[in-house]
């Protein structure tokens, strides 16, 4: 049996910074592995090896050649073409469908995210430059999981997953179970996990439910925690301040020389805070509809993703439209319901100019009041809209139909959520999903026993809040170990792996049939 656990390629991510080389820790300590930490810049290199003091990491390397790499004069194109064919061609799939989840190099593909700030490299990169800098960056994978032997690839990027499944090297990443605090180790970068599927699955019986409850009365945590944020910051005062600290920022990264200060423009980051101030305000005026409001009549709920962002671009890859979600759904809307859309906090201010007008164009959609609580809409719904958001599971727990757009969800295992693979369906699932037709008690009863599969086969983050950095549960790093031990090593799950060639998953197949 291969030992998976050999040789870790580790991806430095700045959001659990600390709670990373405490992993490191626990899994050297007990399986006597070799990690390897690749690191988003110069500055994360130095800050890992100031705080790895016990030594646990066998090396930490800067990883971040693909952005310099976008800027770099080419002189042969034909060549570099020639390279990207060669990688596409083991890949399975083009290269820019790579790009579509880079904030940079496919900007371009946020299309609900115009006014994301533009930077040198979303602005000065060409299509020949941009095929270059994958190419050298796949191709410096490929030489790191060679050199290092590396048997297992945790927490990186795209390009670095992409490359561990053409090497046939496991892949997993930390993922927000969307659960209260629970997190699981999903096995790609769309964040499947066919080990939740497969304990749902196992849990069949009505008595293996255990009596939970129904439905949660708070949303997951780490949206309760940017609410917060939110709220905190979109007042006068708190945008002079962040305006003042984008300066000082900017002007201390240029003094060091640190990559960051080629990155996003300053004004752009500036202009970015003044429209998330001022386009709060003019939402508010714009929302013509509150949960009350829309309840006692049928109503379709689609709260919109932020753009850009993993939870669209990344996890979704096959469908990332937003407008065309909502123009298909206004079409095919049977004559008593009316869609309610709701906006993102986090895209307060990236939006195109317009947007929320042509939103309001349609004259059987309306728009939600931007903090009325998401949970609040998912539950009082009719049904459900959503590409690959939370709350598709927070309605179906609810026992609320829902129609999803994205096919990596973990909540399409439900008997009750209809993915649409063909939009040619849609119309049959919107009817279905408000004639009646779907028992509620056994909704809810399905929800359970899938709750349940998240809980057993996630580890719970507890008080952690992905902003303090030092506040982690020690308890949390034991247990998030031993979730990815129980996780590469499971051999009752076959190793299966999306390709983004349009090939339906296992948990797709099962879905559709």
């Amino acid at each position: 049996m291969t030992n998976h656990f050999e040789n870790i390629a580790l991806g430095a991510r700045a959001a659990t910074r600390l709670f990373n080389l405490e992993l490191v820790r626990v899994l050297t300590e007990k399986t006597g592995c070799k990690v390897h930490l690749y690191c988003n810049s110069p500055q994360e290199v130095e800050y890992y090896k100031r705080h790895d003091t016990g030594n646990h990491c066998a090396s930490i390397v800067d990883a971040s050649l693909l952005l310099g790499a976008a800027l770099e004069p080419v002189s042969d194109e034909r060549a570099v073409i020639e390279t990207a064919k060669s990688f596409e061609a083991r890949l399975g799939y083009p290269i820019s469908t790579i790009a579509v989840a880079n904030r940079h190099l496919g900007r371009g593909f946020s299309l609900g995210g115009f006014y994301h700030p533009r930077s040198r490299y979303s602005e000065n990169t060409s299509h020949i430059q941009m095929l270059n800098a994958y190419n050298k960056t796949l191709a410096f994978w490929e030489k790191e999981f060679t050199e290092n032997r590396i048997s297992l690839v945790v927490n990186t990027g795209k390009e670095a997953a992409c490359m561990a499944r053409v090497h046939g090297i496991p892949y997993r990443a930390m993922a927000g179970s969307r659960y209260k605090n629970y997190h699981h180790w999903a096995w790609n970068e769309h964040y499947d996990n066919p080990l939740v599927t497969a304990r749902y699955e196992a849990l069949a019986a009505p008595e293996a439910t255990g009596g939970k409850p129904l439905e949660p009365s708070e949303p997951y945590y780490s949206h309760v925690v940017g609410r917060k944020r939110f709220l905190n910051d979109v007042g006068v005062l708190p945008y002079a301040k962040r305006s003042t600290l984008a300066i000082a920022r900017f002007v201390y990264w240029n003094l060091r020389g640190y990559k960051k200060a080629k990155g996003y423009y300053l004004k752009d980051v500036l202009g970015y805070e003044f429209r998330r101030w001022r386009e709060f305000r003019k939402l508010h005026k714009k929302a013509n509809a509150t949960v009350d409001s829309v309840k006692d009549r049928p109503f379709i709920y689609y709260p919109l993703h932020m753009e850009p962002e993993a939870s669209l671009q990344i996890i979704s890859p096959e469908f990332f439209y937003q407008l065309s979600l909502i123009a298909a759904v206004a079409r095919d809307l049977p004559a008593e319901a009316t869609l309610a859309v709701k906006e993102a906090f986090g895209s307060v201010g990236r939006r195109p100019d317009n947007f929320y007008d042509q939103i309001l164009a349609f004259n059987n959609v309306v728009l939600l009041e931007t903090m009325e609580r998401g949970l609040d809409c998912a539950q009082n719904a009719t049904a459900v809209v959503t590409i690959a958001g939370t709350a598709g599971l927070e309605a179906a727990i609810a026992g609320v139909p829902v129609i999803a757009f994205g096919h990596h969800n973990v909540y399409n295992v439900l008997p009750h959520v209809q993915v649409v693979h063909d939009e040619r369906e849609l119309r049959s699932h919107l009817r279905r999903a408000m004639d009646g037709s779907f028992d509620k008690r056994t909704m809810i009863a399905d929800a359970q026993r899938l709750c349940r599969a998240i809980e057993e086969e996630s580890f719970d983050m507890r008080q952690y809040d992905f902003v303090n950095h030092t506040d982690f549960d020690p308890q949390s790093v034991e247990d998030a170990a031993e979730s990815l031990l129980r996780s590469v090593n499971e051999p009752e799950v076959p190793v299966w792996q999306y390709t983004d060639t349009g090939n339906p998953s296992p948990l797709q197949q099962r879905t559709a049939a």
